[in-house]
């Protein structure tokens, strides 16, 4: 549809009648001359009269070309790039907002944050409809959150308040649900006659690549990382996009970004004790080009080391520091990269928990607990590293099995259901359950397991010529058994009597078996835990087991590998909500849990399975976060909470590829708030066609000039035409 700005200018038409005019009263006036003949000049007038009708008709074209040009150009006609339903009103417009709410939104270009510009943008586009139009704004977060509700707003008058009092961003981000979300919103209303869909990001590549999910399409960038659909998410499907919706993509920041950032963090040895020295290792990123760097590390605030890197290099860059040796307790630490546009990622925190010693429980009577405990008592200089507590398997109930890395149950296979259950459940939340069978169990108590490595066992006593069998390592490089491999020499032990396995289950694994290749010691991870069962008992009733050189250290090795398996991570990424019984188990209804800033946590319990579950909720700021248990005590260290570092990677999106991304033809892009702007006047307003109008006006003007000058040149005099000579007589040829 056209329209015109300068509809006055119509009355300017009348000057194309001028060359009209002009043409008719240039009449030709003929000359009379006394010649003596009139037949070459009656032919020469035939002939040059035809030439001139044909010759000034097509200047009189040009002419009119010109000046309807000119005419057209001043009254700036506007070609509508979308038809609307009724010429003389513009049609109602639904209009839906998706602004990305990752935190690499926070990134810093010439003292303006990106975010800011999300918001203010957002806000222009609402103000910018009329008193029919409703709107409604998506934040693509980790979960697509609703500004306005599930609704569609018509009060323009709210929407700045409210987007300005949006928090920061500090989750990472996926489009396409919150995409999806607008666009099923827009479609509950068909009486709309016009859509318009607004994606506002900045150039990060990540977030598009929640468009690329299973059964991708095939016109998808290839370079576009895929990420697999949440619950319950749509795919995307531009095939079910109503040809009414227009979509826009605005990008804001910039398309060349640099950052640096702390990774992730690995502790050696993950199972720290008082005195013990511990490495540290940093992994690095870079977007952007090389930069030579410094990272430093703190402990409890203080800096104990600074290191120059060069970032950028191969991708990735490995960092080590060494810690000094720690009293026992939780210390706070954390890794600084220098200041830079995006600061959210620059410091990365995270907790090293220090044993004094460690923490074991031993569940069996006494005799059967005998070399056991006196293993797991022995240590360098008499003084061992383990704390072992025994118990008889009538008391475990009123035992705190979380206190404990690791627990052994001696001839004790056979328990209540509900204990079973509550062993099982300390499994999955990251302990180490080690059995031993015993005489007093029957084969079908094992059977009431569910953990257990094995498929089904039996129970055999070996012949006399049959009980010496050589050890075979399995497994030669698990922590278990460390230190125990030695000269390539195999232990060998006299086994009475002995379980025998049939089938391993699912993720089970020998990690020694006996010389006839049957297990010795078999393993299974269980949740966050594993749970081990050996095949002879822990005394000598069944074996010399407790009598050969490697019961002992197999055991200390137990208990340390058992302490790395149920380590809790040194940090935890931000998240709305975090089962506080899972990561810290002593934390009750009456636990304060408080962020960086010292503010109260919100904490609620629920009843599981094994009790009563506390979940913190809100824990999305970044740091150090501190328990106090009995709610009046002290405040300890107890989580770290860091961004979740995905987002760090500010890998450009190219816009170009867009399209191939979204696979909709009605697509606009963007590449800041004032092409935003101008494309949203073109695609409301119309495109003025006035400027290219006058452009061609001078260009037939200039075409006019070079053709009248043209005929001037080739239009000879007549007396050059005839050859007469001045006195009027012919010439001969």
């Amino acid at each position: 549809m056209i329209s015109f700005l300068n509809f006055s200018f119509v009355f300017a038409f009348a000057a194309l009648s001028i060359p009209l005019i002009l043409h008719f009263i240039q009449s030709s006036r003929t000359q009379r001359l006394p010649f003596s003949t009139l037949r070459f000049l009656k032919l020469a007038q035939r002939r040059s009269s035809r030439r001139l009708q044909m010759e000034n008709f097509l200047l009189m074209l040009l002419r009119f070309l010109l000046l309807a040009l000119l005419v057209l150009g001043f009254m700036m006609p506007i070609v509508r790039t979308k038809k609307f339903g009724n010429v003389l009103s513009r049609t109602a417009r639904d209009v839906a907002i998706v602004i990305d709410h990752s935190y690499s939104m926070n990134y810093k270009l010439n003292q303006q944050v990106v975010w800011e510009q999300a918001v203010e943008l957002a806000t222009t586009v609402i103000e910018g409809l009329g008193d029919n139009d409703r709107y409604c704004v998506y934040l693509a977060g980790d979960q697509v959150t609703p500004v306005f509700g599930e609704r569609m707003s018509g009060n323009k008058e709210e929407a700045a308040a409210r987007l300005r009092s949006l928090p920061m961003p500090v989750g990472s981000s996926q489009l396409c649900p919150a995409t999806v979300a607008g666009l099923d919103l827009m479609e509950q209303d068909s009486r709309r006659g016009e859509r318009e869909l607004h994606i506002i990001t900045d150039y990060q590549l990540l977030p598009w690549g929640s468009f690329k999910q299973n059964g991708e399409r095939a016109d998808t960038a290839d370079d576009v990382p895929a990420r697999p659909a949440a619950a319950g998410e749509s795919l995307w499907d531009p095939s079910k996009v109503s040809d009414s919706v227009t979509c826009f993509v605005t990008l804001l920041g910039t398309a060349e970004p640099e950052n640096s950032a702390t990774m992730d963090v690995e502790l050696e040895p993950r199972l720290i004790t008082a005195e013990t020295p511990c490495q540290v290792t940093v992994k690095l990123s870079r977007t952007g080009p090389p930069l030579d760097s410094v990272v430093s590390i703190f402990l409890d605030g203080a800096e104990v080391g600074r290191q120059s890197v060069m970032l950028g290099i191969d991708g990735a860059n490995m960092v080590q520091f060494a810690l000094p040796p720690m009293s026992g307790g939780v210390h706070t630490l954390r890794v600084e990269t220098p200041e830079d546009s995006l600061a959210e990622d620059n410091p990365f925190y995270f907790l090293i928990r220090v044993r004094e010693k460690l923490p074991v429980l031993c569940v069996g009577d006494p005799d059967s607990l005998l070399y056991l405990k006196a293993a797991l008592a022995a240590g360098v200089g008499g003084v061992s590293p383990i704390n072992a507590q025994a118990v008889q398997p009538n008391a475990l109930p009123g035992e705190n099995l979380a206190a404990y890395s690791c627990i052994f149950l001696s001839n004790t296979i056979n328990l209540p259901g509900q204990q079973i259950t509550q062993l099982e459940g300390y499994v999955a939340a990251g302990g180490l359950l080690v059995i031993f069978p015993g005489s007093r169990a029957l084969l079908s108590d094992y059977a009431l397991w569910t953990t257990l490595p094995v498929e089904s066992l039996s129970m055999i006593d070996l012949p006399v010529e049959q009980r010496k069998r050589l050890l075979t390592w399995d497994q030669p490089q698990h922590p278990v058994l460390w230190n125990l491999v030695e000269d390539g020499l195999a232990p060998s032990l006299v086994i009475k009597r002995q379980l025998k396995y049939e089938g391993l289950k699912e993720k089970a694994g020998s990690i020694v078996s006996t010389g006839s290749g049957e297990p010795f010691l078999v393993a299974r991870p269980h949740g966050r835990g594993a749970v081990m069962l050996f095949a002879v008992a822990a005394d000598r009733s069944w074996s010399d087991f407790p009598l050969s050189p490697f019961y002992l250290p197999m055991m200390h090795q137990l208990t340390q590998y058992a302490a790395g398996v149920g380590a809790n991570k040194p940090y935890l990424w931000a998240t709305d909500a975090l089962s506080l019984t899972e990561y810290l188990p002593e934390a009750t209804r009456e636990s304060v849990l408080k962020d960086p800033e010292s503010k109260p946590v919100s904490l609620r319990s629920s009843v599981g399975e094994s009790g009563n579950v506390i979940h913190a909720e809100g824990l999305t700021k970044p740091g150090h976060y501190t328990l106090s248990v009995t709610g009046g005590g002290a405040s300890n260290p107890a989580l770290a909470i860091n961004m979740p570092r995905v987002e760090s990677d500010l890998t450009s999106l190219r816009p170009q590829d867009l399209p191939d991304i979204l696979g909709i033809s009605a697509l606009h892009i963007a590449e800041g708030k004032d092409d935003l702007l101008k494309k949203l006047d073109d695609f409301r307003i119309g495109r003025s066609l006035g400027e290219t109008l006058l452009w061609l006006a001078l260009l037939v003007a200039i075409a006019e000039v070079a053709y009248s000058n043209f005929l001037l040149r080739k239009n000879s005099k007549l007396t050059d035409t005839l050859k007469m000579e001045a006195s009027g007589r012919l010439k001969g040829n």
